[in-house]
């Protein structure tokens, strides 16, 4: 289980130059690394980490990740690994230059999902202090939509600068906790995401310690009365454990917002320990935040009462 590492003479001046007269118009998306130029139309978004123009669906995505992740994902970035995930690209990458990145390079292509064709750039960099992803994604035959002149535009913006602290990253998340209930906060994750333990490790193996993982989706909670469903679906489908078994389930209202808890028994996928896995999603009209807990069996008494604390204080900005 884991919480989960030159331009010579003028052409150095000129991205020099190039890179100043960006800089007053690159944003930030809360708690990133990661800032552009954004493409005409597009303002920050309040569902995802990146800009948007939703009359259009068009969105640029700010996805960071570990800097030990960026060997994984580069091994997949090419036509072949892209095609596993439905994207069909239009030859291999190419290099790409990003202010502030170690390496970096630009794919192009295209992908369908739920039967709309869209037009599909992305960006991997790897940097001394993050892996990331920009992804922009624009359905074709929209009226007034983005070209390819205006994307390459916006993604030569690109800057890595130094990440912003953890308490600024928590304070960016599009949820709060009022109560940690003494679990130490250790990483956000793709400005949607948050992950706490107790110990002292941040990352913790054969489930050594226990892991709580708070992450959010503002713009997909299914309709009520699929909620359980859905969350059993996601109890069922969490990563790194095995023969996961629901004991308990339950759904109650409270602070104008639906919430279902699971929780039940499961199996460490590494090591095979027996693990207690408990689930709380709070449900509000299209948006939800799931809290959940991973930790020994043996320990369930410890941290179980603590955990509910926790996920009982979630709210959504």
């Amino acid at each position: 289980m884991r919480l989960v590492t030159i331009a010579l003479g003028f052409m150095f001046l000129l991205l020099a130059s190039m890179q100043a007269s960006h800089a007053e118009g690159v944003v930030f998306p809360g708690g990133s690394s990661i800032g552009l130029v954004p493409p005409p139309g597009l303002v920050l978004s309040t569902n995802f980490s990146g800009f948007e123009d939703a009359a259009k669906g068009t969105s640029v995505v700010v996805t960071e990740m570990p800097v030990d992740a960026y060997a994984a994902l580069a091994a997949k970035f090419n036509p072949e690994g892209l095609r596993e995930t439905g994207i069909e690209t239009a030859g291999p990458p190419e290099n790409w230059p990003v202010q502030g990145a170690v390496v970096s390079k630009l794919t192009r292509g295209s992908q369908m999902a739920s039967g709309i064709k869209y037009r599909k750039w992305i960006v991997l960099i790897g940097a001394q202090s993050t892996t990331a992803m920009v992804t922009v994604q624009i359905p074709e035959g929209v009226p007034g939509g983005l070209s390819d002149a205006d994307v390459d535009q916006a993604l030569r913006t690109i800057v890595v600068r130094a990440p912003p602290s953890l308490d600024e990253q928590i304070a960016a998340l599009p949820f709060k906790l009022s109560d940690t209930a003494g679990f130490r906060p250790v990483r956000v994750i793709a400005g949607a995401t948050f992950l706490l333990t107790d110990g002292a490790n941040d990352i913790a193996t054969n489930s050594t310690q226990p892991m709580v993982i708070i992450a959010s989706n503002l713009t997909t909670a299914p309709e009520p009365a699929a909620r359980m469903d859905f969350a059993k679906q996601a109890f069922a489908s969490l990563t790194g454990i095995k023969d996961v078994r629901s004991d308990n389930e339950t759904s109650s209202e409270a602070d104008g917002a639906e919430w279902v808890e699971i929780d039940g028994s499961a199996k460490d996928a590494a090591s095979g320990d027996p693990l207690y896995v408990a689930q709380i999603a709070r449900f509000e009209a299209s948006r939800y935040v799931r809290a959940i807990l991973i930790v020994r069996d043996s320990e369930k008494d410890k941290f179980a009462e603590r955990f509910r604390k926790l996920a009982k204080s979630m709210t959504i900005n």
